[in-house]
């Protein structure tokens, strides 16, 4: 996408919304939410990534992110939950090569407002939870 190159953002995963004309770009440290206002013009947010080093997880308007860069997890995570008023986001933890897992979600469907306080629960293969953090806005 020529916009994140411009602002020299590491793409790792997209979002593109055509519904609701936006598109989200999930990069190593940041989300930027692209989309045009009501004259036409280009106007981007940006939400810096929040939690640890190994799980960043948040939310920018309605767009849920997601990005697990622990190899434990990586290795022993089989699902992930993430679950805030109004709606969940579930997804089988796929990695291909190496470099973190990555998801983005878009929530307007569900839940037209900006998406607060939600907890990330990441499960094993036998469903037991062996990541859980909780974020409050």
């Amino acid at each position: 996408m020529e916009f994140a190159e411009e602002k020299k953002i590491e793409t790792m995963a997209l979002l593109n919304n055509e519904d609701h004309e936006y598109a989200a770009v999930l990069g190593r440290n940041e989300v930027l939410q692209i989309y045009k206002d009501d004259n036409g013009e280009l106007l981007s947010s940006t939400e810096a990534l929040t939690g640890s080093e190994e799980v960043k997880f948040g939310t920018l308007n309605s767009v849920v992110y997601v990005m697990i860069n622990d190899e434990e997890l990586l290795e022993k995570g089989h699902t992930l939950k993430l679950v805030y008023k109004g709606g969940e986001f579930s997804s089988t933890i796929i990695r291909s090569g190496q470099g973190p897992y990555v998801a983005l979600h878009d929530s307007s469907e569900v839940f037209i407002e900006s998406v607060s306080d939600y907890t990330l629960y990441i499960y094993d293969a036998q469903n037991n939870i062996i990541y859980e953090d909780i974020a409050e806005v």
